[in-house]
């Protein structure tokens, strides 16, 4: 498994000054943030700016980035044509980006408005789906993350909605910390949803005493990261492992972005070692 990190924590970084520092750093591939608002969004990177930015990973020897979108697929009404618009910006983005065989994977959540699940599961697939359709225009995957606090927040719901809507282009983003914070067994998430998986990552997280989710670094609570990194690699995840640092996170006085990716690779990094 290699190790990548995210440029999600690093908004207000140079990307092109920070990639060099992560790779000497000892990370092996990079998720790029590309929601709007970030530098490296689609309305930021001009064609000469995509150019740069893919012959980087090709002087770091990276491979293909992924992308973190955090768009909105379940937006309805006059809203939808430009949240449809912004996702196409972005396949066109992962189509820049691409820089072999292997599919760029665009993640985000259902995000919000979108139909309560209950009621609306069944319009909440057509609606993703239109966004898979299109990402098939560019062979990009979308990569879905459960989330916690919302209403598609366990296992059964996301291998649920993968199994409705069953479309080459659309896949799972594994992030196990919105299943932690809710009490959900690691081996119980990982037999329902590793099999419908395309993206990763990784951090924890626990409820207050006002039932408020606060998530942690990985390695910086109570997850056992052997554990793990062995459970991934035991039910058969041999691609990467990425941290997500959360705006919980970045947005606190005092953040620095470089011990916490320093943080996030030493912790992932013995992890990864205790495997043998």
């Amino acid at each position: 498994m290699k190790l990548y990190y995210s440029t999600y924590g690093m908004k207000q970084l140079d990307a092109f000054e920070a990639l060099p520092r992560l790779k000497d750093m000892g990370f092996e591939g990079m998720e790029i943030a590309v929601t709007p608002g970030w530098p490296t969004d689609p309305q930021s990177m001009d064609r000469a700016a995509r150019k740069k930015l893919a012959d980087l990973f090709l002087e770091l020897d990276w491979p293909t980035p992924a992308l973190m979108a955090l768009l909105s697929p379940c937006v309805e009404g006059d809203a939808r044509a430009a949240k449809l618009a912004q996702f196409r910006d972005t396949f066109e983005l992962s189509r820049d980006l691409r820089l072999g065989d292997e599919r760029v994977v665009v993640s985000t959540t259902l995000g919000h408005p979108k139909p309560a699940w209950d009621e609306g599961k069944e319009r909440i697939v057509e609606l993703v789906l239109e966004v898979a359709d299109m990402a098939a225009e560019y062979d990009a995957v979308v990569a879905i993350e459960p989330h916690a606090g919302d209403d598609f927040e366990t296992p059964e719901k996301a291998a649920w909605l993968m199994e409705r809507t069953d479309h080459e282009h659309l896949g799972l983003n594994f992030d196990y910390s919105h299943f932690t914070v809710e009490g959900i067994d690691l081996q119980h998430s990982l037999d329902l949803n590793l099999q419908y998986a395309v993206h990763n990552h990784i951090k924890d997280g626990y409820l207050d005493e006002e039932g408020r989710v606060r998530y942690q670094l990985p390695g910086a609570g109570d997850l056992d990261m052997n554990v793990y990194f062995r459970a991934m690699r035991d039910a058969g995840w041999d691609k990467y492992i990425c941290p997500e640092v959360t705006g919980q996170i970045w947005n606190a006085e005092g953040y620095d972005a470089w011990a916490t990716a320093q943080f996030c690779y030493d912790a992932l990094s013995r992890a990864r070692a205790s495997l043998g």
